[in-house]
């Protein structure tokens, strides 16, 4: 059972939902689909929260994604 609130990194966001971690660099930097908000900073890297994650591809049920690599 994995936690709501798990703090997860850019390679499980890639594992779990498909997201390939240079499309997710893209997104951030563009801000696409407001992939910028979900970000949260810990010194230098990149992590998020599972939910947030969850919840953004829920809101997006339906809607093709485009997967944009850097």
């Amino acid at each position: 059972i994995q936690m709501q609130n798990e703090i997860i990194d850019p390679s499980i966001v890639e594992r779990d939902y498909l997201i390939k971690v240079a499309t997710q660099r893209v997104w951030k930097c563009t801000n696409r689909y407001g992939w910028r908000e979900l970000c949260i900073k810990r010194g230098s890297r990149i992590v998020y929260k599972r939910s947030d994650i969850e919840n953004w591809l829920e809101s997006r049920k339906g809607q093709t994604l485009q997967n944009t690599e850097g």
